[in-house]
């Protein structure tokens, strides 16, 4: 399928669910039809592009090495935090899924965002979680491109993206069973990539294309906060859960939020109204 038509076909099937759902939802703000285009616009340019390769230590004590399982097993990535409510909702039904297939050549593996090892530790033995986790400091999000959560990235038997999905995964068959079969029978026919093709494709493609700004919340862009930016940052809790003001607190989430302060027109709302869609913005719900 082209491009151009897989981005006809996306308008489409957006037009057609507006319609469906125009009188039983609120209209969207001018932000979330953005967060959403942008969404839309992230999964044409990163599905076929090569998955960049990592290592990661995991929980169970071992190390899991993007490159010695590519082409022997379809990958899902799950990048997720645990103050993250639509994360949690969905860590029932990907692990449901992971132990219904886990014999099928298909392995999923839980990305944190730079949070405490207890504080990860905890979330994993309450949810009751099966699948591997593990926690990034930063580069393999910014490898994939990950600015909110959950991220949902499959990664095929040919080293490619097959789906980028950010929000909750609510019902784990329809994401993941054709491309699972898809990939099982390539296994089978010996069709999947090597090693070797793979670390050559990487070394031309280290990262997915950036399609989303890439917020740094430097200091130049706090120099653009005027009054009401400045009165958020020092009074806004950061969502990363920690204990900082978003002011203070240097992880990604803080960052992406002073870049939007800076940026942004927010118009006449109310500090709390726009407290409350920042914390909602960077912890994406059900898709």
């Amino acid at each position: 399928m082209t491009r151009p038509l897989l981005n006809a076909l996306i308008v489409g099937s957006g037009v057609l669910l507006g319609v469906l759902h125009y009188k039983l939802k609120p209209s969207p703000t001018n932000t979330e039809v953005r967060d959403q285009a942008r969404t839309m616009i992230g999964y044409t340019e990163w599905r076929g592009q090569i998955a960049p390769d990592f290592e990661l230590k995991t929980n169970d004590g071992g190390t899991f090495s993007l490159s010695e399982n590519i082409g022997k097993r379809i990958i899902v990535l799950n990048f997720f935090a645990t103050w993250c409510g639509p994360c949690r909702a969905e860590m029932p039904e990907l692990n449901r899924y992971f132990n219904d297939h886990k014999s099928d050549s298909f392995v999923l593996l839980g990305i944190d965002s730079e949070e405490q090892p207890d504080r990860v530790q905890d979330f994993v033995q309450e949810l009751k979680l099966d699948f591997p986790t593990g926690i990034d400091t930063g580069p393999i999000q910014r490898r994939y491109g990950v600015n909110s959560f959950p991220t949902t990235v499959l990664i095929g038997v040919d080293g490619r993206v097959q789906f980028y999905e950010t929000g909750a995964i609510a019902n784990a068959e329809v994401a993941f069973d054709k491309l699972l079969q898809g990939n099982v029978d390539q296994l089978k026919l010996g069709r999947a990539i090597s090693a070797d093709d793979y670390l050559k494709q990487v070394q031309l493609h280290p990262s997915l294309p950036v399609t989303q700004p890439d917020a740094k919340g430097s200091g130049q862009d706090q120099n653009k906060f005027d009054d009401r930016a400045k009165r958020i940052v020092t009074k806004m809790d950061c969502p990363c859960g920690c204990d900082d003001k978003v002011q203070k607190c240097t992880c990604k989430t803080s960052k992406n939020i002073k870049t939007a302060l800076a940026t942004e027109d927010f118009k006449d709302q109310s500090d709390d109204v726009i407290i409350q869609g920042l914390n909602k913005r960077f912890c994406t719900g059900e898709m």
